[in-house]
């Protein structure tokens, strides 16, 4: 028979159970004890610079071994008490339900803030902490099911504390003080062992009114306390978008936190060397950058033995707040999956061809082989016969799949030893050398430092005195992207000179004067990388030609080549400009080199940041180019964007990949790569005139089998 208590004996005994509960710090008592006591299965620890998951390196056998990739997820557990049709629970719940497939991409740790972050529009009330530092149980609940469904997937999550403009909320310093030590305390009292702790993000943002959280010496104090409240737990906190960490900070941190918003891709290796000799963890936790960027950044990272994290804010941050996994980024999310994959084995390796003199480049003619290395014999069969048809000049062209020629064609021209000139082609050979040039300056390797934000007539001393004063405002990538003013081809100037003609120095208006103010337009110039090899030569301190058989053909194994030379008087002298004539097998090893993120075998030969760089406009430019009308969006440094071409003068981008470079030169000629496609297509006639260039592309693109 059920016993049946009188009302008075039950309440007596429940209100001495609730007094014998246990209280977090200083949170409501109406904060509920989970259902279950939770069992920690993932504990976090460093071991000197590394990153160890219950006590083994996080993934083991890749190149991110030892590293915390993650991902800025902020506002997975946001609120907005100025919304009160905002329901916080469900945003948790689309972040969780997501959480599988975030960790398939390679993540192994999500940074989460008790003040979130901005969430795209001002006003926001969202706050884990009271006015008096206390916690609000409602907004730890959510927290909780984050940090323990991370737990159970063998995830971190970096804790923040204080989010500029929120701060605000908490009255004074002492509220800020108490506030990390109660949340220092609650994470040890859940026994949560995954969780590493960020005190603020971006501590000294203007957007922090608490003198204790700005300051210096405020962040160590709050380090301190922290690690006073939860003896063992891993504690840092963040600054700028420079990716510079404090010394005094990072000496008290357990491990480095920087952020990379702010940093360009060639400035990352040196913000991270800066802080490799104090031994600990460098860990990004905040970059903005998105596709190629940001993937190049992730490996940039990588490199120099520091984690880097990714922060997709328009589409995790900003509200409604969306977590569609690797789609949220695919490009992203597929360089991650690569880089904490294990290595593979030597089968699966890129293969890189030995030189020309040694064997060159396999080619494959039988069908069934072609078929293996992911073409459709039957369409490179129509795309031969077309390249026949498109035009009657002498030609040699190749289509390379996979490391393996699955097409050659020639006519009255050899792929291998035929090196006539290849026009424009060689822009986006000059622009790529220019780069290792700007790599070696910034390693010390040269006479002189050059970044491609630097003022170019800085390098070009032959020119003075200039002839335009504006001419001294112009950017070293404003001469490679078409955006520099110098003598557009719009004009009809030509193309070749003496080198007092090409900087201006004859009286010549159409060179003597820029055709409009740098960075306001777009003129296709090729006067302008005429300029860029004597930049290349006053960085290197030797002539262009020399420096790139040096730094890109003996790497790449290119033996046959000639480069264009152009006279000057007694005060220039003789110099060589950009161009240059290459055969079409030894084009597409620079295209190879490019689709293989600028590696060669195992050495890095063109600037990682580069190639990643080259995957969009590096200007701001918009609508029509002023020779060729097409769009101004299709300029990257020196390579061309052919996806973003929308059909004027019937040059159209329908059908290639977005990721697709290329370079197209006068005469039908062309060297493009497709990452997406690991497909490299050249052409080289040494000719002049007009070709469908973007035909030839996709029809190649079009032969690739799709994935089984």
């Amino acid at each position: 028979m059920k016993r049946v208590e009188p009302f008075a004996i039950r309440s007596f005994n429940l209100a001495l159970a609730l007094l014998l509960l246990p209280l977090n710090h200083d949170c409501a008592a109406n904060d509920k004890p989970p259902k279950q006591p939770f069992q920690p299965r993932t504990e976090v620890s460093i071991s000197g610079a590394e990153w160890r998951m219950n006590g083994k390196l996080t993934h083991p056998g890749s190149r991110a071994s030892g590293l915390l990739p993650n991902v800025r997820m902020v506002n997975a557990v946001f609120e907005d008490r100025n919304k009160p049709g905002l329901d916080p629970n469900a945003i948790t719940t689309r972040f969780l339900a997501r959480l599988a497939n975030y960790k398939e991409q390679g993540v192994s740790a999500f940074t989460i803030n008790l003040q979130g972050g901005m969430p795209g529009y001002e006003g926001a009330f969202n706050s884990a902490f009271e006015p008096d530092g206390t916690l609000r149980p409602s907004y730890l609940e959510r927290v909780s099911r984050v940090i323990e469904a991370c737990d159970r997937a063998g995830l971190v999550v970096i804790l923040g504390c204080f989010y500029q403009r929120q701060d605000q909320i908490l009255r004074d310093d002492a509220a800020v003080r108490r506030a990390v030590t109660n949340i220092a305390a609650w994470i040890r009292e859940r026994g949560y062992r995954n969780v590493v702790l960020e005190i603020a993000n971006e501590y000294s943002h203007a957007g922090f009114d608490r003198d204790v959280i700005r300051r210096e010496q405020g962040e160590i104090e709050l380090i301190g306390l922290a690690k006073a409240a939860a003896p063992g737990l891993l504690v840092s906190t963040s600054g700028l978008g420079d990716g510079k960490s404090s010394a005094p900070i990072a000496q008290a941190a357990d491990f480095v936190l920087v952020h990379f918003n702010g940093t360009r891709l060639q400035e990352i290796p040196a913000r991270i060397q800066a802080l490799k000799h104090l031994g600990k963890p460098i860990v990004c936790n905040e970059d903005d950058k998105l596709g190629e960027a940001a993937a190049c950044a992730l490996v940039l990272c990588a490199e120099q033995g520091a984690s880097w994290g990714f922060m997709a804010e328009k589409v995790n941050q900003h509200a409604p707040f969306t977590f569609d996994g690797a789609s949220d980024d695919p490009i992203v999310y597929s360089a991650l999956r690569e880089l904490t994959s294990p290595e593979p084995d030597a089968a699966m390796a890129p293969r890189f061809p030995p030189p020309e003199s040694q064997g060159g480049w396999p080619v494959l003619r039988d069908p069934a082989a072609i078929r293996a290395a992911g073409m459709d014999p039957e369409k490179l069969e129509a795309l031969r016969d077309w390249l026949r048809r498109s035009d009657h000049r002498a030609f040699a062209a190749v289509v390379i799949r996979r490391g393996f020629i699955v097409l050659q064609e020639e006519r009255g021209r050899s792929a291998v030893s035929s090196s006539e000139r290849i026009a424009s082609c060689s822009k986006a050979i000059c622009a790529t050398v220019l780069a290792i040039a700007s790599e070696r300056s910034l390693e010390g390797r040269t006479p002189r430092r050059m970044t491609f934000q630097d003022r170019a007539f800085d390098f070009i001393p032959q020119a003075a005195p200039l002839s335009d004063p504006r001419k001294a405002r112009i950017t070293v990538a404003q001469l490679l992207n078409h955006t520099s003013g110098i003598c557009p081809e719009a004009t009809g100037a030509p193309n070749d000179g003496s080198w007092e003609y090409i900087l201006g120095l004859t009286g010549d208006a159409r060179t003597a004067r820029l055709a409009f103010d740098p960075g306001t337009r777009s003129g296709y110039s090729t006067h302008a990388f005429a300029h860029a090899s004597l930049v290349c030569e006053t960085v290197t301190g030797i002539p262009f030609d020399r420096f790139t058989d040096q730094a890109l053909w003996k790497p790449l194994g290119i033996g046959f080549s000639w480069f264009q030379l152009y006279n000057g008087g007694p005060d220039i002298g003789r110099h060589p400009s950009h161009g240059l004539g290459l055969p079409a097998r030894e084009m597409a090893r620079v295209a190879y080199c490019m689709l293989h993120n600028g590696r060669w075998g195992d050495k890095q030969v063109i600037p990682r940041w580069f190639v990643a760089e080259t995957a969009s406009p590096t200007h701001n430019v918009q609508g029509p180019e002023m020779r060729f009308k097409i769009n101004a969006q299709v300029f990257s440094h020196g390579w061309e964007l052919p996806a973003r071409l929308t059909g004027e003068g019937g040059r159209s981008g329908k059908g290639i990949p977005a990721d697709a470079r290329s370079k197209p030169g006068s005469g039908g000629q062309l060297i493009a790569f497709v990452p997406s496609l690991d497909l490299v297509v050249v052409r080289q006639t040494g000719s002049s005139g007009e070709w469908e260039y973007e035909e030839y592309l996709r029809r190649a693109c079009a032969a690739v089998l799709p994935k089984p």
